[in-house]
């Protein structure tokens, strides 16, 4: 296997950091080896772009700039600054590995592998960045760019999602780390994958790397990584109800073992796809039974007012709005259903609670934000 010669890992290790020193990305937690703020950046590109990631990033550093800050601060405080990014189970372990980090080790994340890799949510890769990017230790990394970079050094054609694939993959990682500036390799490789190595039509002629690549060799650049075959999506169709009573707003909040727990949203029927409750009430009923079951009001609901589409998972959601009116006499807002809180609310009180995207978008074709700020 090429990646056992010493002479080609030399190679590999010299040209890339040359590279680096010359062309790699300045990015704000490369600025120093803070390993609370490696750790928060790690977590946050978690699928998800370095360009979505940097302004949210500076604003959850103003608003939590240690893991004390971070393991003392309410729950709902994080996932409202975590608000936009997505995949809200990052910003929960994120959390939780900050409480163990101040429990464990005194709120200072230890130069120990055992220690950073105990932490809630922290695996190969995660506890690979923190232990090279803070600690310089000679730990490999794979996440998306990399792992093109390595399939096309070693001229892999395997999937590279099957169990086989990765462990080669880990295995040419952790042989071409080198035992000094293991970071700047590390992040080398994954920035030559973002800007060089790219998954369609990469810039071999400019590649500092393109002498020593076995796919560039067999003109095999193109076909490598392999490409997997998508699952289609699994469709959903929901409904909500955007209940007014006095001008006020009715909105519920999820409870835990849900998705979103802790978030705020208006009162939400599945009419289709896994468990869908509109089938078994009738479409005449099924959003006022289903306000009536899951926030305690009764209301009279209108026809769809806006219509969005939103992706979460492995299904594909269209939603349908529908503005109400609570009827006189209507019992107050009570939880069922799986929800901790039901509530009216003034609408400028939209902007401080934490929806998630698809319902901040719903609020604005709605026209509720322009009301909240006027």
């Amino acid at each position: 296997m090429v990646d056992k010669d010493p002479r080609w890992i030399e190679e590999i290790r010299s040209g890339l950091l040359g590279w680096y020193d010359e062309a790699g990305r300045k990015l704000p937690w490369r600025a120093d080896r803070d390993s609370y703020r490696i750790l928060v950046s790690e977590f946050m590109l978690v699928q998800t772009t370095v360009a979505a990631v940097i302004p949210y990033f500076e604003r959850f550093l103003r608003r939590f700039p240690d893991a004390r800050a971070l393991a003392e601060a309410d729950t709902a405080d994080v996932l409202k600054a975590w608000e936009g990014l997505g995949y809200y189970r990052r910003a929960r372990q994120l959390q939780a590995a900050a409480r163990q980090i101040v429990e464990g080790h005194g709120g200072t994340i230890p130069d120990d592998p055992e220690a950073v890799r105990s932490l809630p949510g922290v695996g190969p890769y995660i506890a690979g960045a923190v232990l090279s990017f803070a600690f310089d230790r000679p730990e490999p990394i794979v996440e998306a760019n990399s792992q093109r970079v390595l399939a096309r050094l070693i001229a892999m054609g395997d999937d590279p999602k099957s169990t086989p694939a990765r462990r080669r993959i880990w295995e040419a990682a952790a042989r071409l780390v080198p035992p000094v500036r293991a970071g700047d390799f590390n992040q080398a490789m994954m920035d030559l994958g973002a800007m060089i190595c790219t998954p369609r039509e990469p810039s071999c002629l400019v590649c500092p790397l393109s002498r020593f690549c076995s796919a560039r060799r067999q003109g095999l650049q193109d076909a490598i990584p392999r490409a997997t075959p998508r699952r289609a999506p699994e469709l959903v169709g929901e409904a909500c109800a955007v209940v007014r009573d006095r001008g006020r707003l009715l909105v519920v909040r999820r409870g835990p073992g849900r998705l979103w727990t802790d978030f705020w949203e208006f009162p939400t029927i599945h009419v289709s796809g896994p468990d869908p409750a509109g089938r078994s009430l009738g479409s005449a009923v099924y959003l006022t039974e289903g306000v009536r079951r899951l926030a305690g009001v009764d209301a009279a609901i209108g026809p769809v007012s806006a219509t969005i589409r939103f992706g979460v998972t492995r299904y594909r959601v269209t939603m349908e709005a529908s503005l109400g009116e609570a009827k006189p006499g209507s019992p107050g807002p009570t939880p069922g259903h799986g929800l901790i809180e039901a509530r009216w609310i003034e609408p400028e009180t939209l902007t401080s609670l934490t929806f998630s995207s698809a319902s901040r978008r719903l609020i604005a074709k709605l026209g509720l934000v322009s009301e909240a700020s006027g």
